[in-house]
């Protein structure tokens, strides 16, 4: 008996130790909602809000194995409302968010590339948290304070809570959040489509399509809006303003109002949806092609009056072998309709990419091939539009003699010019034979490269013609992917170039901030007729820049090819040129020691991406300061990419001879001889760096006695063991930098700029330099070009050519 109770009494410990473990294990499964400072949250964990409706994790998208990092709505097989790095994904499982020592919110992978994921509300110390909230918002906190909020920064979905407006209009940086559309239903980056609130009528919501209106919902009148296209019952709009702001919000009244949203899809279709109880309505605003959706809210469309209509019906097919192909990933199916319709004889179209829905496929004339493929397509209605049967078969009917007549007049124009051409050709035939014949090599070389910008030219008008349908279409080829502005939405965004909003000018031309009807801000970089560059460099910037994607490198966003107007647009950089505030006696007290480190290693992964990390290994070939753009947190963009140049896979170093550079900043082997390779770039970053340290330009005079460059003056002081001496007089009352530290700087700069190209250090090795302070460096050799230009030093073997008023940039230099 008493053996009985002792084994009860021991099941009786060993169930309730059981019991005890249980608890706390379940205890500690429990999804947590919050990211503590120095925590992290890795590819496989996710935070989940208090009642578990929504949960921020790392995903991938169907055919895609890009990872993503999403807030998804825990039901309906777990649908994305919000993506963090929709532009930007991860190629692997190796994301981690974490909240670094400033308190930011930080996205980072095994390659070392990071994403400050609350850019726009940088925190201001160390105590923060991130937070998963049950409305499906992630906010970033100190104490109770909210820093940041997902909410202000909306992907494709408004989600109940969020407000849809404009706001801060008292300060001089208002903000008009928009949703933005997916590229397709399988890629999140941006897509053709944007819903926000009209900024010239604060009281209308717009859906915009490659920044020109799509969609309007009409006036607001306390109740509804004027066009009630988006009527539905569930869902109830409510306005709300006063000075500082004009926004919209919703609510859900038979239903669930945390399980519901609105999104703009790919194709500009509105999506309202209620979970519980499960309601899901698509408003096609404007797709329907009929004749009166402008009375409905739609801007009307011009249309090419195609006799074969402007309508397309979905289909399935084969290939066609004759299909002009374009695979810009920025390009979506509505731009593949647009370009078809803009073009009478464009049959149909298709994406290039089945599986993700990018790009696009466009075939000329009737479509003949196999219709028992498993490929999507559209083809052009031909009973579609004003076309009517008697129009088809009578060759008498008005339009069609109209038509005749006109290419009938087109054909006698084309072939009197021939012929008057020839006639004149002929008769100037002695002195044309005479004119060629004293040619020299610089004229033929003149008319050659001539020839070649007459070519680009062509080029680009074709491609302009084809595609003549605005934002969506490419600039000069199929190779960039950069969607191509009309030159009037660039005249409204710089209100038509004022004055007021130029920003400066360079070798290229002008340069003006814009703001887009979105409210983004742009910088537009307008090529002048009076211009040293030309066409090549344009062609150059856009197709290299379109191609590069990293933190330190500024961002092209388009450009604008019409007429004569050659136009870049690129991100704006509120702070400007790094030059503007290095040798600004008062913004340079701005930059403490530890800014001017993070610019120094800002540039230095640019250029280690250029060499070595990007699709295509770049030289720059004009790295100077005022190349360097600062964006609102002083991070550095490198910029200007005109004379850039492509190197292969197993080339080493080239020549040329044209040398194009900023005096005080090539290479002794590019100025003297036209040799360049990745070591050109890395003397110019040294340069910059004596520059950023010293505060001082390379350009200036030192110990004027001797006419000293910079180069020569920090050599001095270094062979004294006086190098403290060089630093920036800002710096020296900062408690902000160690000796030790500006010593190492300014000998990696030393080691950049050494004669001999082989004795300089790669870009790999430099960003190990100066991220290792326990690395030994080697002892530097005397620096090249230390003289000034006005001593008869090294600088008198070069022939100055001509020169910009822009800090003696130099176009041409010959080597004797």
């Amino acid at each position: 008996m008493a053996r009985f109770r002792r084994d009860i009494s021991t099941i009786s410990e060993v169930l309730f130790f059981l019991m005890f473990t249980g608890s706390l294990g379940t205890r500690g499964s429990e999804a947590r909602d919050t990211l503590l400072a120095g925590k992290s949250l890795r590819d496989g964990d996710n935070l989940v809000s208090a009642n578990k409706l929504y949960e921020l994790k790392f995903i991938n998208l169907q055919n895609s194995q890009n990872r993503y990092l999403a807030i998804l709505y825990s039901g309906y097989n777990g649908r994305e409302v919000w993506i963090a790095n929709r532009e930007n994904p991860l190629m692997n499982y190796s994301g981690v968010l974490s909240i670094n020592g400033e308190g930011n919110l930080v996205l980072t992978s095994d390659n070392g590339a990071s994403t400050t994921i609350n850019s726009e509300g940088p925190a201001m110390g160390a105590n923060t948290s991130a937070t998963i909230l049950d409305s499906g918002n992630l906010i970033l906190k100190d104490g109770e304070k909210i820093l940041w909020q997902s909410f202000d920064y909306p992907s494709d979905t408004f989600l109940p809570g969020m407000k849809l407006g404009l706001f801060n209009l008292q300060s001089n940086n208002p903000r008009n959040p928009v949703l933005t559309s997916w590229l397709s239903n399988q890629l999140p980056s941006s897509g053709a489509f944007s819903l926000g609130v009209d900024p010239n009528s604060t009281k209308e919501l717009a859906i915009w399509r490659r920044g020109r209106v799509y969609w309007r919902s009409g006036i607001w009148d306390s109740s509804t809006f004027s066009f009630p296209s988006i009527t539905t019952s569930n869902f109830v709009f409510n306005y709300y303003s006063n000075e500082n702001e004009s926004y919209f919000t919703f609510l859900v009244i038979n239903g669930s109002h945390d399980s519901s949203w609105i999104t703009i899809d790919f194709s500009g279709k509105l999506e309202f949806f209620v979970a519980q109880p499960f309601s899901d309505q698509y408003f096609d605003l404007c797709g329907n092609e009929n004749s009166d959706l402008w009375s409905k809210g739609c801007a009307k469309m011009k249309l090419q009056n195609c006799a074969g209509g402007n309508v397309f019906q979905e289909t399935r097919g084969s290939m066609s072998s004759t299909m002009f192909q374009n695979f810009s990933q920025s390009l979506s199916l509505s731009d593949c309709k647009d370009m078809c319709q803009s073009n009478c004889s464009c049959g149909g179209y298709a994406s290039a990419n089945s599986d993700y829905g990018a790009g696009c496929l466009l075939f000329d004339g009737q479509f003949t091939d196999n219709l028992n493929g498993n490929y999507t397509l559209y083809l052009r209605n031909k009973t579609s539009g004003n076309e009517t049967t008697s129009e088809k078969g009578d060759s008498n009917h008005p339009t069609k003699r109209k038509l005749w007549l006109q290419i009938i007049a087109l054909i006698l124009i084309i072939m009197s010019a021939f012929l008057i051409a020839f006639v004149i050709c002929r008769l100037k035939s002695r002195f044309c034979d005479s004119k060629g014949n004293n040619e020299n090599n610089e004229e033929t070389d003149s008319g050659s490269a001539k020839l070649q910008l007459n070519k680009l030219t062509s080029d680009m008008e074709a491609a302009y013609k084809y595609n003549n349908t605005s934002e969506q279409n490419l600039c000069g080829n199929k190779d960039s992917e950069l969607p191509l502005f009309s030159f009037s939405s660039i005249e409204t965004a710089t209100n038509n170039f004022s004055a007021t909003n130029k920003l400066g000018e360079g070798g290229f031309g002008p340069v003006y901030k814009g703001k887009l009807v979105e409210g983004q801000d742009i910088a537009v970089k307008r090529l002048s007729k009076m211009s040293g560059q030309g066409l090549e460099q344009f062609k150059n910037e856009f197709t290299l820049i379109s191609k590069l994607q990293h933190r330190n490198l500024v961002r092209l966003l388009g450009c604008c090819i019409e007429g004569d107007e050659k136009i870049l647009i690129y991100e704006y950089m509120p702070n400007k040129g790094l030059d503007s505030f290095l040798f600004d006696p008062l913004k340079r007290v701005l930059l403490d020691w530890k800014t001017r480190v993070g610019i120094i290693e800002g540039i230095a992964q640019g250029l280690l991406y250029l060499h070595k990390y990007s699709r295509l290994r770049i030289i720059h070939r004009d790295l100077k300061t005022s190349n360097v753009l600062l964006d609102c947190d002083m991070n550095p963009k490198i910029s200007d990419f005109g004379t850039a140049r492509v190197f292969g896979e197993n080339e080493s170093q080239a020549n040329t001879n044209r040398v194009i550079g900023t005096f005080g900043y090539m290479s002794p082997e590019y100025a003297m001889d036209g040799l360049f390779s990745e070591k050109s770039d890395v003397f110019s970053f040294g340069v910059m760096m004596l520059e950023i340290v010293s505060g001082k330009k390379n350009n200036g005079f030192y110990q004027t006695d001797r006419d000293l460059n910079l180069l020569g003056y920090a050599w001095e002081l270094w062979s004294k063991s006086k190098i403290l001496d060089l630093m920036d007089n800002a710096l020296v009352d900062s408690d902000t930098w160690r000796s030790n530290d500006f010593i190492r700087y300014v000998q990696v700069s030393f080691l950049c700029v050494q004669e001999s190209a082989a004795d300089r250090p790669t870009m790999s090795e430099v960003v190990s330099m100066l991220s290792n302070e326990t690395t030994t460096l080697p002892s530097p050799k005397q620096p090249a070009f230390t003289i000034g230009k006005n001593n008869n030093g090294v600088e008198s073997s070069l022939s100055t050519g001509q020169e910009s008023i822009n800090d003696v940039t130099i176009s041409a230099i010959n080597g004797r």
